[in-house]
């Protein structure tokens, strides 16, 4: 969705471009840094964010001009859009809260944000969908060994031992909420793969 979005933003050269969370998976991290070092004039705003997770905090450090609660009218979405128009950045006070929380709160949980490289919350990510190494080495083209490279690493960081516990991990931290959402991940995710 959100690279549709940007080839379309190629030809038409929007000012801002509206991405809904829902669409926003960890691959999408790549392609909001390729649009903002091709195309940097274009500010982003994030909205239907419904709770804190790692994806937020890599979209702020990338440079999106907005992230929006789910939470917000269509009159609040029209006035966020007036102000990302004039260059000035925005967050609806409930994100603004939930990271400052997890701020204050970190260290009781693990902060997957500074503790994990992209790649390796990518690679997380896909060990915690279901996806095999195998599987994840082809999607992202790598070999077997560097996806297990980057496991292991991940299990060393974290001080784990198993796929298992790095799912519980991933769940803690929002990267996946839900039984739910693990589905839908994986449905999307094998109809990109195969």
């Amino acid at each position: 969705m959100l690279e549709q979005a940007i080839s379309c933003n190629r030809q038409h050269h929007a000012d801002i471009i509206l991405v809904n969370n829902d669409t926003c998976q960890f691959e999408s991290l790549k392609t909001l840094q390729t649009l903002k070092r091709t195309q940097p004039e274009t500010r982003i705003i994030i909205y239907n964010i419904r709770h804190y997770n790692v994806f937020l905090m890599k979209a702020l450090d990338v440079g999106i001009y907005g992230a929006l609660s789910y939470k917000i009218s269509m009159g609040e979405l029209i006035e966020s859009i007036q102000i990302v128009n004039a260059h000035r950045k925005i967050i609806s006070p409930d994100i603004a809260q939930l990271i400052a929380l997890k701020r204050i709160c970190q260290h009781e949980n693990l902060d997957l944000y500074e503790l994990l490289s992209t790649r390796e919350l990518e690679i997380m990510l896909l060990i915690t969908q279901g996806v095999t190494v195998k599987d994840i080495a082809h999607h992202l083209k790598l070999s077997s060994k560097t996806v297990n490279t980057y496991r292991y690493r991940m299990f060393s960081k974290l001080n784990i031992r198993s796929d298992v516990e790095l799912t519980h991990i991933a769940i803690n931290n929002g990267l996946i909420s839900t039984k739910q959402d693990l589905l839908e991940c994986q449905n999307s995710l094998s109809q990109k793969l195969f």
